[in-house]
């Protein structure tokens, strides 16, 4: 059995999307003082690989916590992308021929290799996007998870293109990273967070198994 880790190394002092909040971890007991140490973290939601709820853009959209697992744990097709650049665009055209693979499958995967931008300015402003007819593409084949590696789906229509996505309940995994080492392997994508009540999102471990 082969483990594939598809996530990015989370660090406290991670950048974080522009124009929230950065995190902090204390120890409020420790191993000195108390004989065990005990962290206090504030944690950005959408910091590192992390998950969407539908109650990220949906005042009544379901929160994470009644997500079902479903969503995160089963197989998947990982779409070869490696050849979009910065600001390019990612339609409909370049995922149609993996269409009854991902009717099969249900939980799609894009691979653009972005990941190795993670931490800089640029990783936040220019990368590939998911345009709006292929978000509402993809949710019209009833897929269960849409996963990137880019921080976000598209710059200038979040809005829309995430609430594609989320009013059908269908699961949302940003950056993820490591997609090129389970390209055209047959694997299990999983990725569940915790089950937090009322949260609009939260960090995944997310990871393949190859049996």
């Amino acid at each position: 059995m082969n483990i594939y880790d598809l996530s990015l190394k989370f660090k406290i002092d991670d950048m974080v999307f522009p124009g929230t909040p950065p995190m902090s971890y204390r120890l409020s007991h420790t191993v000195k003082k108390d004989f065990y140490n005990l962290g206090i973290a504030e944690i950005n939601s959408h910091a590192g690989t992390h998950t969407d709820a539908p109650r990220h853009f949906l005042d009544d959209g379901i929160a994470l916590g009644d997500v079902s697992l479903e969503k995160y744990v089963g197989s998947c097709v990982v779409i070869d992308l490696r050849g979009k650049k910065a600001n390019d665009r990612i339609g409909i055209e370049d995922v149609k021929a993996y269409e009854n693979e991902i009717i099969a499958k249900k939980r799609v995967l894009l691979h653009t290799g972005w990941y190795k931008h993670a931490n800089t300015e640029t990783y936040y402003a220019d990368y590939p996007s998911v345009d709006l007819e292929l978000a509402n593409y993809l949710s019209s084949l009833s897929i269960l998870l849409i996963g990137v590696e880019a921080p976000s789906l598209n710059p200038p229509l979040y809005i829309e293109v995430h609430q594609a996505f989320l009013k059908k309940e269908i699961a949302i995994v940003e950056s993820l990273a490591n997609l090129d080492q389970i390209l055209g392997k047959d694997v299990i994508f999983c990725a569940p967070p915790i089950a937090f009540h009322g949260a609009d999102g939260f960090p995944v471990r997310a990871f393949a198994i190859e049996m």
